[in-house]
């Protein structure tokens, strides 16, 4: 009976206790994707939902996460291939990014450039603008007659 005693003793003052485990960390150098998302109107989609997929599995997400304040998210690549990511707002909005990893980790992008659909939206804006200016001027005539 002592010695079950002393031994439960030892177990209960020993630095490194047999059963517990601990956690730790420690800085790897890896190449990480970083990506910028945005409106159309440059305005940054800040805190959205993303999503990352494989080349090697299109329907289950391989990290999710969020983007942070300035619409910026990244991920560590391991296979080379086409690895899709989306972003959504939960608004309606989503953008979906392709990115293609070679052999040795070269990213190669399709940045998408948002100039040439501002201008085409400003045209519209302004049509709409007129069509509705002529639309108030015809309501009026019929309202006064």
């Amino acid at each position: 009976m002592k010695k079950i005693f002393a031994l439960l003793i030892l177990l209960c003052i020993n630095e490194n206790p047999g059963f517990a485990h601990g956690v730790g960390f420690r800085e790897i150098s890896m190449k990480a994707v970083a990506l910028e998302f945005f409106y159309s109107t440059g305005e940054k989609m800040s805190y959205c939902d993303a999503k990352v997929f494989s080349p090697n599995d299109s329907k289950f997400a391989v990290q999710s996460g969020r983007t942070d304040e300035q619409g910026r998210f990244s991920f560590i690549p391991d296979t080379e291939g086409e690895w899709k990511i989306i972003v959504n707002d939960a608004q309606g909005h989503q953008c979906e990014a392709k990115i293609k990893i070679s052999e040795d980790k070269i990213v190669e992008s399709n940045e998408i450039s948002f100039e040439n659909s501002e201008i085409f939206f400003r045209a519209l804006l302004g049509v709409s603008l007129i069509f509705n200016f002529a639309l108030l001027i015809k309501i009026k005539k019929y309202a006064y007659k």
